[in-house]
């Protein structure tokens, strides 16, 4: 069991809290359990537990006296199995049984009333966005989500931000990727983990960057198109507390993906260009295949 209740907050409140996480009830949904439950803990606010009950469920929940508090009590046995023996009674998480056909809806709705700061999904591993824990309402609840969405590949609850795992914030100078560097400071300050840029060159531009991407990235009072550079990058995203920035030139998944391996990233932060961007996500876009390989927790944040 991960250490949930023995973490210090470095921070008592968080832009990522609250934190809700989005069960299935599977085995497999335990690495976004935990990677949720830890977050919860570091902002120093509950967990929210939001599962949700189909018109046809099992028939052990259809047959029970009283269903929601049947499924209230899978989801705390599944706490327990994935925190360890009495987490549940330890941590306190709400939990929230949702009964509605339309489950992203419902988790989407939950995630909006209660204010959420991170919404936690997990998928089947490397296999990606197609193989969501919870199945095909994924798609929906990452267009619609009011918030920053952390997934969790399955296999990956050992991959956390902290001193030896870096976040890694990825940018393509763009304002919605730009949005997303809030959150990233901020999972890389819970977590004592350094914080990482990246934003990856056409190996075919040789064009410096434009001076209006300088000036609605950095707020340069003059700006000057700046041929990007790790240098560059830095004084764009003006931020002396990078520990490193990369800028290297290729496929842009392809070198996020690799980058995130080669420095044993505990997290990748991506922006979305809003819902339309959330939307692409899931058809092929740069981020998609990121969150298809990488081999750690990804947030995606709309812009």
């Amino acid at each position: 069991m991960a250490d949930v209740a023995d973490i210090t907050p470095p921070l008592p409140m968080s832009v990522l809290a609250p934190v809700v996480c989005a069960l299935d009830l599977a085995p497999e949904s335990e690495p976004a359990l935990v990677a949720a439950a830890e977050l919860a803990a570091r902002t120093d606010l509950p967990l929210h537990l939001v599962t949700v009950r189909p018109p046809a469920g099992p028939d052990a929940f259809r047959s029970a006296t009283d269903p929601e508090a049947a499924v209230r009590a899978v989801v705390e046995v599944t706490v327990d199995r994935a925190l360890g023996a009495g987490a549940c009674a330890e941590i306190a998480p709400t939990i929230a049984v949702a009964r509605d056909r339309d489950a992203a809806s419902a988790i989407v709705a939950y995630a909006r009333r209660v204010d959420a700061g991170t919404l936690v999904l997990g998928t089947h591993g490397r296999r990606g966005l197609d193989r969501f824990r919870l199945g095909s309402v994924a798609e929906a609840v990452l267009r619609a989500a009011p918030c920053p969405v952390l997934v969790v590949p399955n296999g990956s609850a050992a991959r956390a931000p902290g001193p030896a795992h870096p976040v890694l914030y990825a940018t393509d100078l763009s304002l919605a990727s730009t949005a997303a560097l809030p959150a990233a400071r901020a999972l890389a300050a819970l977590y004592d983990a350094s914080l990482e840029a990246v934003s990856v060159r056409d190996p075919l531009d040789t064009a410096p960057v434009g001076a209006l991407a300088v000036a609605s990235v950095g707020g340069l009072a003059d700006p000057v198109p700046l041929t990007l550079t790790a240098a560059g990058l830095r004084a764009i995203l003006d931020d002396a507390d990078l520990a490193r920035v990369h800028v290297p030139s290729g496929d842009p998944a392809d070198e996020i993906v690799r980058l995130a391996e080669a420095r044993s990233a505990g997290a990748v932060v991506m922006g979305t260009h809003g819902r339309r961007g959330v939307a692409k996500v899931l058809m092929g876009s740069v981020a998609a295949d990121v969150l298809r390989r990488v081999p750690c927790p990804v947030l995606v944040v709309h812009a």
